[in-house]
């Protein structure tokens, strides 16, 4: 049975409160709140009993088409199908999950002039010093063995290795092929096209980015700066997301998003315990690779 023939012969069983008309609507939502209840008690009873419960395929098949009927009432109340429902649920655990292939990874640097493409590979440095009882941080670039940017401190009143966090933007280079932040410290902005340079590369996508590190750093930070984390919170995940969602890294999948933060964040731990190394920012095999110290 499709969807929506299933969705369309529930409809005819909707009770209707003819006294109260917006009770009609709240029922459907306490009602599945009570039937995903039923659902785990089968679970606890096939856990009590174990295997002599032989029923427990068929009560559980009977509790779920309980909720699938809240859902459908409550979808037809509110003028969805089961259809589009399914489609955009399916279309976001796709996203979120499964598009991890290199061939599925957009190029963004693909129509524009070799002077304005970031690097397909190129190594570089985190070197640490102190200066006026300050721990700061220089990166060079290995190529020509030049600094790029300004050194960089903590910007805090107590010391937590922030200073390292440029990491995060060159993971979002390698493992995305994105970052404004980079773009600016190598000057290879998109300037032949002055609508990409100005929104793409511009302040704004550069505020975004770094917005965007900081909101996963203070995640991470209730993580162990995600050491032993196998997957990122697909909230974090969704909120990173809706935060570039008007920049052409919109076109980047949650997992894509996912593997960006673990892979940085791996990178940036080793940093920390060393306090600086030299890493291998690999676009062309999107990923990033600590090489160690000196």
């Amino acid at each position: 049975m499709e969807f929506n023939t299933y969705q369309e012969h529930a409809k005819k069983t909707i009770q209707k409160n003819e006294s109260v008309q917006h009770l009609s609507e709240i029922v459907p939502f306490l009602g599945i709140i009570g039937e995903i209840g039923s659902v785990v008690s089968q679970l606890k009873i096939k856990l009590r009993e174990g295997e002599s419960y032989i029923a427990f395929k068929t009560k559980l098949s009977e509790e779920l088409g309980d909720v699938l009927w809240y859902v459908s009432t409550i979808a037809s109340q509110n003028q969805l199908t089961l259809e589009e429902v399914a489609q955009r649920n399916l279309e976001k655990i796709h996203d979120r999950f499964l598009v991890n292939d290199y061939s599925e990874y957009k190029d963004f640097d693909a129509e524009y002039p070799d002077n304005e493409k970031f690097p397909d590979e190129f190594e570089i440095e985190f070197i640490s010093f102190e200066e006026d009882g300050k721990k700061k941080l220089r990166i060079i670039d290995k190529r020509d063995n030049k600094p790029i940017g300004d050194p960089l401190t903590d910007n805090t009143y107590q010391e937590d290795g922030y200073r390292f966090h440029d990491i995060f933007h060159y993971g979002y280079l390698a493992i995305l092929g994105w970052s404004p932040v980079i773009r600016k410290l190598l000057s290879i902005k998109r300037k032949s096209d002055p609508s990409i340079d100005e929104n793409e590369d511009g302040a704004r996508s550069q505020i975004t980015e770094e917005l965007v590190s900081l909101f996963v750093y203070h995640h991470a930070l209730e993580h162990e700066l995600l050491k032993y984390s196998k997957g990122v919170d697909s909230d974090v995940i969704k909120q990173v997301k809706a935060l570039t969602g008007n920049t052409e890294v919109r076109a980047c999948s949650g997992k894509q998003w996912e593997k960006a933060i673990l892979v940085s964040y791996e990178i940036y731990n080793k940093l920390i315990a060393h306090d600086g190394g030299r890493v291998l920012v690999s676009k062309k095999n999107r990923s990033l690779i600590y090489l160690g110290k000196n």
